[in-house]
């Protein structure tokens, strides 16, 4: 009886399409970005940081750059991120000029990542925001009164910052192990999509109510690790 009606419960279209998932979202599913400075320019000519977050690893990278540009973002989106990690599917900043442009738009509509922005006034959306304050306070005590050692400073504070997140996930990987179920799919297999409906006033429909995931659809081709290609239009 307790089987049958778990079973039932599991199968039910209306919770599985309008409920939650509790399910931590995939390695560089969610990507942040943001620009520290300006600070005092260095020998080489930097005077800024570029700052990229993975939302579940937390890994970090930093770079130091001369200008905060919409050319610089795009070019480090590309050679830091993309290249070596792939696409994320969302990539998070704040509203700065860099972000909104259309140069910057165009190479995440191209590589295929949704850009967010992080509502005006409210930068503590934006995860980087964080990490960047962590980041000053590192360089404040590694720079001191040598203002153009930044690039050096830099250097040894990103060593410090991957050894202490290295230390962090081995102290936890056993804890997230006994909990964690690696999700698997094949071809055949049934699926739930996450759905972003958007309000339309003259149609009565708004985007709060309708459920939160479209499906079942079937999977038809894997595609990579976390990419999968389904019977109706889109890889998701």
């Amino acid at each position: 009886m307790a089987a049958d009606v778990k079973r039932y419960v599991a199968s039910y279209s209306v919770c599985q399409l309008t409920k939650p998932s509790q399910r931590k979202p995939a390695g560089f599913m969610y990507t942040g970005v943001d620009f520290v400075g300006p600070l005092l320019r260095t020998a080489s000519g930097n005077a800024y940081l570029l700052v990229f977050i993975d939302y579940f690893s937390k890994w970090v990278k930093v770079c130091a750059v001369r200008e905060a540009t919409a050319q610089v973002a795009a070019s480090k989106f590309v050679s830091e991120v993309f290249a070596r990690h792939g696409t994320p599917t969302y990539l998070i900043s704040d509203r700065g000029s860099p972000f909104i442009s259309e140069l910057y738009e165009h190479v995440l509509s191209a590589l295929g990542s949704m850009h967010c922005l992080t509502m005006a006034y409210h930068p503590q959306t934006n995860a980087t925001e964080r990490v960047n304050r962590t980041l000053k306070t590192a360089i404040h005590a590694y720079v001191g009164d040598k203002h153009t050692t930044l690039r050096a400073s830099l250097q040894e504070a990103h060593d410090h910052a991957r050894v202490a997140l290295a230390h962090s996930h081995k102290r936890q990987k056993p804890y997230y192990d006994l909990r964690h179920r690696q999700a698997t799919y094949a071809v055949g297999d049934l699926v739930k999509v996450k759905s972003h409906p958007k309000s339309d006033v003259q149609a009565n429909f708004a985007a709060k109510l309708p459920p939160l995931y479209t499906g079942p659809l079937r999977v038809t081709q894997k595609l990579g690790d976390v990419n999968l290609q389904t019977d109706q239009a889109g890889n998701w």
